[in-house]
């Protein structure tokens, strides 16, 4: 009887463990989003969208300018209309989403990660991200909110690719 007990109460708690990690788990995830940026005197918001699967996101910012970020496993591609180029670059200094939420840790009702030294702190709505903050390396406050996240939904991998107009000046970093 205790040998069933105990292994029930291993299965419970594998149950719970991994209901409460797949919360920030995902094959994909999509939303809409406003991302403000403060500094010590001054706030930018921006708006637009996102796709992003295991290796692979599409950022597309709709205002104040228009930009698209295209990350393919550890390669960033950025296509600026406004400015007519591309610019190709490496991660490293772009936030990862998936690695930053599958890091994540609950701590007292959110979600907290440490990445690339920023503290991140998560918030979930009805079992979904809805708002990741932090400070960023140049200590400005940011606020990423998702407007009706989707996840695990079927995405178009054209969507994934990036498409360099043939009269874009390359730029790489």
């Amino acid at each position: 009887m205790k040998k069933n007990i105990f292994l029930l109460a291993i299965l419970n708690l594998f149950l719970y463990i991994n209901l409460y990690a797949n919360e920030l788990e995902f094959n994909t995830l999509k939303s809409n989003f406003i991302q403000s940026v403060t500094s010590e005197k001054k706030t930018i918001n921006y708006e637009g969208n996102f796709i992003i699967t295991k290796n692979r996101a599409y950022w597309h910012y709709k205002k104040p300018t228009k930009k698209d970020i295209f990350i393919i496993n550890n390669k960033v591609t950025i296509i600026e209309p406004d400015l007519e180029q591309a610019i190709y670059t490496n991660l490293k200094n772009t936030p990862n989403l998936n690695e930053i939420l599958g890091r994540a840790k609950e701590v007292n009702n959110h979600f907290e990660t440490i990445y690339d030294g920023i503290k991140y702190f998560i918030f979930l709505k009805n079992s979904l991200p809805y708002q990741i903050q932090y400070n960023d390396k140049i200590d400005n406050k940011v606020v990423l909110t998702f407007i009706n996240p989707i996840k695990n939904s079927q995405v178009n991998q054209e969507f994934l690719t990036p498409k360099i107009p043939k009269n874009y000046d390359i730029i790489t970093q």
